[in-house]
């Protein structure tokens, strides 16, 4: 398992370094799209062709009901975490607005989303169900969050106190993603991008943690804790076989 999970970790780390050049070289407008976000859908890919038999990943889109209803719950939360964070910020007397969205809202919808999902295929819809082989839910979440965290290695371009917080967030989201998930019923791609494309664009419209603000970086931390620690007592199941369900098989 470890020499799995590494194979994908160091994949996804060369595909990003090709993707961030590629942007550096011809673009589009890194507020827009960045690239590097599909490099874990890429390293899925190569996961796939080098161990085929076994690479499953968690892409199912229906009963439709079920994955909007799981889609709104992880929506909901991530508004549920922003109105904490906003409501940090104000009672220190912070500054939060960043001054709102630079391209419309539909354009900057749409790209979140399929960034999103070029995350997801990789971090949730693979990732996750392959520990979960193993590992319990929680456990899953906690690594993945942390390799997720890492993997955004241009934090520590705003010191080490920044990227310890930052991982910390990735964390608590992995958490709060892992515990939705419980009971997506496969759905992981669907569920995870709604979240995760929620969780880009309240943060791009509203903070300057992406300038380095530490503050708004520790205040979204610290929601991302307390939602994680609620949220998985409310999806907590009696401990079963950690075997992962059977979903939809790429």
């Amino acid at each position: 398992m470890f020499l799995r999970v590494l194979v994908f970790y160091v994949t996804t780390m060369v595909f990003s370094g090709g993707l961030n050049a590629l942007q550096s070289g011809v673009g589009p407008d890194p507020d827009l799209i960045q690239l590097v976000q599909f490099a874990p859908a890429l390293a899925v890919g190569v996961m796939y062709l080098l161990f085929r038999r076994s690479t499953k990943v968690q892409v199912r889109f229906t009963p439709a009901a079920d994955v909007a209803g799981r889609s709104a719950v992880m929506v909901g939360i991530v508004l549920a975490a922003m109105a904490g964070s906003i409501a940090i910020h104000a009672a220190a007397g912070h500054s939060w607005w960043s001054g709102g969205l630079p391209f419309p809202v539909w354009a900057m919808v749409l790209t979140m989303v399929v960034g999103a999902a070029g995350e997801e295929l990789g971090w949730r819809a693979y990732l996750q169900p392959y520990l979960q082989t193993r590992f319990s839910a929680l456990r899953s979440s906690l690594i993945v969050g942390l390799l997720w965290g890492f993997w955004h290695i241009g934090g520590f371009e705003y010191g080490l106190v920044y990227m310890g917080l930052f991982v910390v967030m990735t964390v608590g989201l992995s958490v709060v993603m892992g515990a939705v998930l419980q009971s997506a019923r496969g759905a992981n791609l669907a569920v995870a991008t709604a979240g995760h494309a929620a969780v880009n664009l309240c943060m791009f419209a509203l903070f300057d943690e992406e300038d380095g603000d530490k503050f708004s970086m520790a205040a979204l931390a610290a929601v991302w804790v307390i939602a994680a620690v609620v949220t998985h007592y409310v999806y907590r199941r009696p401990r079963t076989s950690v075997s992962a369900k059977a979903g939809a098989l790429v």
